[in-house]
């Protein structure tokens, strides 16, 4: 867990034992599988939807959320690791049925367990480039959750 007191007196420098490359390599390499899972999900949220406003706002959550996945996966890689790189998964895998605001609803849940994910990951003692990469690609996750929020409720509003 990061030391409060470490920060505040370096003001974002880092002394001390951080986590060694291999460790960075053994942390990161889940959540980049987890992301290219996710990113996968959006785009059948992408092909199972009509409204091409929505469509739109999933499209660019998808461009923010790869350009993510490939910041996890350069760490991985300057870290002497090889990152997962989704090529053993295929679209059809992901397919998803039932409503609009379904589909909403189990994104909304997938992205707020990779945040969670995100979260765990931030409290270890990771080297200050790795945790610059975490807490960037944590705050682009809050903000898809917090436009997938929002397309909920204006579904919601719309089939009400």
């Amino acid at each position: 867990m990061p030391n409060p007191i470490k920060e505040f007196l370096l003001n974002r420098g880092w002394a001390g034992k951080t986590m060694s490359r291999s460790e960075t390599v053994e942390h990161l390499t889940p959540l980049i599988q987890q992301h290219i899972e996710l990113n996968h999900h959006y785009g059948a949220a992408i092909r199972h939807c009509d409204d091409e406003r929505v469509v739109g706002v999933l499209e660019r959550l998808l461009k923010t959320a790869r350009t993510d996945v490939g910041k996890l996966s350069e760490t991985v890689l300057s870290c002497g690791g090889t990152p997962p790189n989704g090529t053993d998964l295929e679209p059809e895998d992901f397919a998803l049925r039932g409503s609009l605001l379904d589909l909403f609803e189990e994104l909304h849940d997938l992205e707020t367990e990779f945040n969670d994910a995100l979260a765990t990951e931030i409290d270890l003692e990771h080297q200050m480039r790795t945790r610059g990469v975490l807490e960037a690609v944590k705050s682009n996750s809050q903000d898809r959750l917090n436009a997938l929020s929002a397309l909920h409720r204006r579904l919601e509003g719309a089939s009400a």
